[in-house]
């Protein structure tokens, strides 16, 4: 695993987290937040160590809210923390992805069907109107375009968005699936990319579409092509079972 400390220690203060100084976020939560854009945004990334003492200085807080915070983080699988080492970025296994992966295949299945039933049954037309400016990215994007490994973070987004079930991103276990992303993505070449981008688009159409079967299909394709390219990546790609 890598020892990596903070780069960037302005980046991490408080003001920098796009929240009002006054806020009422406890100190913990503050933390919390922190760590989780990071991961988002790719600032942390799987295996890299995270410095308590950066952390601190930082966010201007004690080290209790922050060993608070990487305690919750380890709780969502997010964080692993060793005793004697400290705290990591969690590294996942190749078992650990394919499992994840599994659960994401129905939950997506559905995420997809819910978001074209919703389309179907929308007289104003306004989800269509979000789905096809969506499509219009993915149908244009190549593998190179450099948004695209966040846009294809906030498509979901806009998939649970378009489905308006009020459950669904509490369920959807969002920063283990893009630390999946940041582990992996340096094995997809070009032809992957644009394998990826074919799918999105045949998703986005069948949602546009307010066609549910057909939605749910192109989902569970995707994922199951997901599994595949897992299955076929080298072990240094994954922690050691």
């Amino acid at each position: 695993m890598n020892s990596v400390k903070i780069k960037d220690r302005k980046h991490l203060a408080f003001p920098e987290t796009g929240m009002p100084v006054d806020n009422p976020m406890s100190s913990p939560e503050r933390v919390l937040d922190a760590i989780t854009r990071g991961v988002l945004t790719g600032r942390y990334v799987p295996g890299q160590k995270l410095i308590e003492a950066d952390l601190t200085q930082a966010l201007g807080v004690s080290r209790g809210p922050v060993r608070e915070a990487l305690k919750r983080l380890d709780a969502e699988g997010v964080v692993t923390l060793t005793p004697h080492r400290g705290a990591y970025i969690r590294l996942l296994t190749r078992r650990e992805v394919l499992d994840l992966e599994i659960v994401l295949e129905s939950l997506t299945a559905l995420i997809a069907r819910l978001a074209a039933e919703a389309v179907a049954s929308d007289m104003s037309g306004k989800r269509k109107r979000l789905m096809r400016e969506w499509l219009d990215f993915f149908a244009t994007a190549r593998a190179s375009t450099p948004e695209l490994f966040e846009r294809r973070r906030q498509f979901y987004d806009l998939l649970i968005e378009v489905g308006n079930n009020t459950q669904l991103q509490s369920v959807m276990p969002t920063k283990r699936v893009h630390l999946i992303r940041l582990q992996t993505q340096q094995y997809f070449g070009p032809d992957d990319m644009e394998k990826r981008l074919a799918e999105y688009v045949a998703i986005a159409k069948a949602v546009i579409a307010g066609n549910p079967q057909a939605a749910e299909r192109a989902m569970r394709r995707h994922m199951k092509r997901n599994i595949e390219t897992t299955m076929a990546m080298p072990p240094e790609a994954f922690a050691p079972d």
